[in-house]
């Protein structure tokens, strides 16, 4: 298992970039503030066109999450979406390892967890002010918490780069899902 999978604790910071065309993240820990990797978003050329005409949203999504050095870990894929997206995580061996379904809702965001086989592994679920968001096991049990923080007045309002708060509250075996997730809830909430 990666180095990476190894924390309970993590700050997942999206980069600020006026004119970058696809999405990057840096993972650090929080108790000393390492890298732990990062997370970019690789696009096409006809996707970059693309981006300048139509909605994230309408576009297909490919994230490769990388350790620091370069390593690639996790990829994670959506096909275009018009309305609830989702998206498939692969591990570096390209088997994979889960699925995030966006559930339709106006107040209370949710996204249902799978294993690589289809079988429920939980559910992801937040407030209607889309800031903080809960990882229960089928039995409501936690898995992990994923807080948006805010950076500032003026990040908020002059930028798209969202930073978040990532907690694992069992074991280490679902923080590479919860590090996923947390790439696609700034995806579905913070970018389309």
């Amino acid at each position: 298992m990666a180095t990476i999978a190894m924390k309970h604790k993590y700050i997942v910071k999206e980069l600020v970039g006026a004119t970058k065309l696809c999405e990057s993240y840096m993972i650090f820990d929080p108790q000393n503030g390492s890298l732990l990797g990062s997370i970019e978003e690789e696009t096409t050329t006809a996707q970059a066109i693309a981006r300048a005409f139509l909605d994230k949203a309408f576009l297909p999504v490919k994230l490769v999450m990388r350790d620091p050095q370069g390593g690639p870990v996790l990829e994670i894929t959506r096909p275009a979406a018009l309305a609830c997206s989702a998206f498939t995580v692969r591990g570096s061996d390209n088997k994979v390892l889960g699925r995030l379904r966006q559930t339709f809702s106006f107040m209370h965001p949710s996204i249902v967890v799978e294993d690589g086989s289809g079988q429920r592994l939980g559910t992801i679920s937040g407030g209607w002010h889309f800031r903080n968001f809960q990882f229960k096991d089928n039995n409501g049990n936690p898995i992990a918490t994923i807080r948006h923080k805010a950076e500032g007045l003026l990040r908020e309002l002059l930028t798209t780069a969202d930073t978040y708060e990532l907690d694992i509250h069992t074991d280490t075996s679902m923080s590479l899902i919860s590090l996923a997730a947390t790439a696609c809830i700034d995806f579905i909430y913070h970018e389309d």
